[in-house]
């Protein structure tokens, strides 16, 4: 029983399906976070937006401290 081989067009087909498929994950999840059909971000939204803002700038410094202080030990 011979297997079908796996050919560039069967690869490139897969690469297309799983582009396709990673689009619409990441389109998913940004409404997970925001609800974006109507083009009005109520107030809960615009809290979770300035909360993602601080977070932008605060996660970076802490990783930067936090990383110092474990370089401090080792």
């Amino acid at each position: 029983m011979a297997k079908k081989r796996f050919t560039f067009a069967d690869a490139k087909k897969k690469i297309g399906d799983l582009e396709n498929e990673l689009l619409k994950m990441k389109k998913d999840a940004g409404d997970l976070i925001l609800d974006t059909k109507d083009n009005v971000f109520t107030q809960k939204e615009l809290e979770k937006i300035r909360l993602l803002e601080l977070w932008s700038v605060v996660g970076p410094i802490a990783g930067i401290l936090v990383g110092l202080i474990i370089g401090m030990y080792i």
